[in-house]
């Protein structure tokens, strides 16, 4: 099977860049407040970035696919989060979309978009993750 890969490297203090294998990099960072420099979202805030980007694309290719021109399609995603803790209790997308067309049809679009939204379906359902630690003491 097909592996997507993401690799994270320690630049310095709590600050680090994570790339794919398509030479993409983006910095991660914690807030000022939490001790870092701010320079990038946290890993928390790239999930949620990545799960409001999911949606706007996968939108956009069922209504490229489906023959409907969307002028605006706008996905917020809120995740509800105590301070003092690393656990979100729940996550709320909102969806703006205007275009053409009935809203019956703008609807099932949506319905699609859940059905073939990769970053909404590890959201919603329980991946197992297999953690392989090294340490190698200096």
């Amino acid at each position: 099977m097909p592996k997507i890969k993401a690799e994270a490297k320690l630049v310095e203090n709590v600050r680090s860049v994570v790339g794919n294998t398509r030479a993409h990099i983006v910095t991660c960072d914690l807030p000022a407040a939490a001790g870092g420099s701010d320079a990038g979202p946290t890993a928390l805030e790239l999930a949620l970035m990545a799960l409001a980007d999911c949606g706007v694309t996968i939108f956009a290719d069922v209504c490229k696919k489906s023959n409907i021109e969307p002028s605006k399609v706008d996905v917020v995603a809120e995740a509800d989060k105590s301070p003092d803790s690393p656990v979100i209790t729940g996550v709320t997308m909102k969806v703006a979309v205007s275009a053409k067309g009935r809203k019956e049809l703008l609807e099932g679009a949506w319905r699609r978009t859940e059905a073939n939204c990769p970053v909404l379906f590890i959201f919603k359902e329980s991946i197992p993750v297999k953690v392989e630690f090294e340490a190698k003491p200096e």
